[in-house]
């Protein structure tokens, strides 16, 4: 691979325009091994050489991969990696103080009593995450056989402000601060680094192998985050065989690929998402047994390969692991086994038709070396072109497709056949299963529906007629909606009030987006739906509420500014429920005003205040399905 880059060039006018330390390393081969800061995480073992041992070849490459956020995924805490703010300001969330500082450009967190641990202070060790929010880690014991245990408190890069764990998962609200104190050798390291093996300290018993007393590990890296062996292989052998300038200059000749490396650009379908897979698919190791053999050595997959035998994604069908029988993820899926959380886009692309019978990977829209590093997508693929790339007929007559209008929102492709609605990091995303919407289907299985999703002033019956007039008599009317609601009521409105956690938190999203096919005096209405909201018992969901909320203010003046900064979603009960009764019985003149008649089939009362009354009988319906679930 590295001979691609000296097309036409004699070595010796290669070397005149190298930099000297590239030059130097082109002939005698980069040095594989580095200084390691982290006192014996990282390692060389396995055949890695580590993504530093790339660079001297593949430099443009490893720009790119070095501006995505894989590579920061997992970083030691220096100044310019940490992006919460550690200046010693208290922070009050969920019955109890910390307070984030730093010294002597080390970051810490004074902690209040937590579990049976009296109040301390903790020590940042790593930092995992870089885009949405990073959470932190401090290490219990030793550099060797020490844990990483995961901190209370996350900081959100797009908020910025610092949140607690219990309020980011989509769970109702809870005061237990330990209540995700998760180990980073036995969860994280798995996906958030590469190359891991955690080196679980073991012991043979008379019941099987079980973790010694402790928890010991010795866990040790290829390299923190997500780096160029995580997709390309083990390189320690090609590093070998490529750090002579004749050795890739004569392979550059032959024109064969190099046999030491994997190109998943010629990778077969299956190889090709495994590559993705491996980390964005929950999963399970195959068989279950091979459970210790991750804790210690780590995965067993390696590029090139399939995850057949190595690994089996959760469904919405797998059985706990304590062999109960009983279906221990299926809140984690719509009731037709399609993904409502992050983290499965494996498992949704490998349930599309495009999938099945097509040649669709995940490099068909995304690049690893290019585009966007926000979803390293192209900017086309955030357009129509990611699926008429290949459906090229309907781009020829897409209003005879969608019956809408070719520029508007209700002909993007994306939108109908990839809609919003999966959960993760206090955010919504797009399903990763490519599919056609059907009413039916949809609303009795209580998951979001693509049409309603956009028409959020329509009810699901509307919705139903609609396809059926223009699609065919396959597309039924729904019968009931699981939550009890009434059909006839915006589809919206019912999965924002009566709906379980997941249905609340995507409708609490979309109402606050510009693509809704409303009037402005419609998106009015749904503000003041919104402010119910904030008094959701979920604080993921109060949180989404409120940044729609702050979006719709800024787009339609609504003069909601002052009141929407000094609520806090994540306040104590007391504090957030004064101020909630207030902002329902002030509602702005202003937001009145712009409001149409007749607007009751949005819960509002004549005043132009919201239906509370009407509302509550929906909120009731909530008790049925209370749900805990993380990511």
């Amino acid at each position: 691979m590295g001979a691609r880059g000296v097309r036409g060039l004699s070595i010796a006018g290669l070397l005149a325009i190298a930099p000297l330390c590239t030059a130097l390393a082109l002939v005698f081969g980069p040095d594989p091994t580095r200084f390691d800061p982290s006192g014996g995480l990282l390692a060389r073992e396995g055949g890695y050489s580590g993504a530093q041992s790339c660079a001297a070849c593949h430099p443009e490459q490893h720009a790119s991969w070095d501006a995505t956020f894989h590579s920061s995924m997992t970083q030691l805490p220096t100044p310019q990696a940490v992006r919460g703010r550690f200046d010693g300001a208290s922070v009050t969330l969920f019955g109890a103080t910390a307070r984030p500082f730093t010294r002597d450009e080390q970051f810490f967190f004074e902690l209040p009593s937590i579990a049976n641990e009296p109040a301390r202070t903790a020590q940042v060790a790593l930092a995992v995450g870089s885009r949405r929010y990073q959470q932190y880690f401090e290490l219990i014991g030793d550099a060797v056989g020490g844990a990483y245990r995961r901190l209370p408190l996350v900081w959100h890069i797009g908020d910025q402000r610092w949140m607690h764990m219990n309020g980011v998962f989509l769970a109702p609200d809870n005061n237990d601060w330990s209540r995700h104190q998760s180990l980073w050798n036995e969860n994280c390291v798995f996906c958030h680094n590469t190359a891991p093996a955690p080196h679980l300290e073991v012991q043979e018993t008379a019941q099987g192998r079980v973790a010694a007393p402790g928890k010991r590990f010795d866990t040790e890296l290829a390299d923190l985050g997500i780096a160029c062996e995580a997709c390309h292989g083990p390189g320690a052998e090609h590093v070998r065989t490529q750090r002579s300038p004749l050795a890739r200059y004569r392979a550059h000749l032959d024109g064969a690929a190099a046999a030491d490396i994997v190109d998943p650009a010629d990778l077969d379908q299956h190889a090709s998402v495994a590559l993705c897979g491996q980390c964005h698919s929950q999963r399970l190791p195959s068989p279950r047994e091979k459970i210790w053999t991750y804790l210690e050595s780590g995965p067993t997959f390696r590029p090139g390969g399939t995850l057949d035998g190595h690994v089996e994604p959760i469904t919405r069908d797998t059985p706990a692991l304590d062999d109960s029988g009983r279906r221990a993820f299926a809140e984690r899926f719509w009731a037709d086994g399609t993904a409502r959380l992050t983290a499965y886009e494996y498992l949704g692309v490998t349930q599309s038709p495009c999938f099945a019978g097509g040649e669709l990977t995940c490099l068909s829209c995304h690049q690893m070396h290019g585009g966007d590093v926000h979803g390293q997508l192209d900017p086309r693929m955030r357009t129509d072109a990611a699926c008429t790339q290949c459906h090229e007929e309907i781009a020829r007559d897409l209003r005879a497709h969608t019956h809408h209008d070719p520029a508007g929102p209700g002909s993007r492709c994306l939108d109908c056949h990839m809609p919003h609605m999966v959960y993760g990091v206090v955010d919504i995303h797009r399903s990763h299963r490519i599919e056609i919407p059907d009413t039916r289907r949809d609303v009795e299985g209580g998951r979001p529906h693509a049409c309603t999703l956009c028409h959020v002033d329509r009810d699901p019956l509307w919705a139903a007629d609609r396809m059926r007039e223009w699609w065919g008599e396959r597309y039924e009317r729904p019968r009931q909606r699981p939550d009890g609601a009434p059909l006839e009521l915006s589809d919206a409105l019912a999965s924002l009030h009566a709906g379980d956690a997941v249905q609340r938190a995507v409708f609490a999203w979309r109402l606050g987006r510009p693509e809704t096919a409303l009037s402005a005096s419609q998106r009015a209405a749904l503000a003041l739906q919104l402010l119910v909201v904030l008094g959701d018992g979920y604080p993921s969901v109060r949180v989404l509420a409120q940044r729609s909320l702050r979006a719709l203010d800024a787009e339609l003046e609504l003069g909601l500014a002052q009141e929407l900064a000094s609520y806090d979603p994540l306040a104590a009960p007391d504090q957030r429920t004064a101020r909630l009764l207030e902002l329902l019985e002030r509602v702005p003149p202003r937001v009145r005003a712009r409001l149409a008649p007749n607007l009751t089939p949005l819960l509002l009362n004549a005043d132009g205040r919201p239906d509370l009354q009407r509302i509550r009988a929906l909120l009731e319906l909530q008790s049925d399905h209370v749900i805990s679930i993380g990511e």
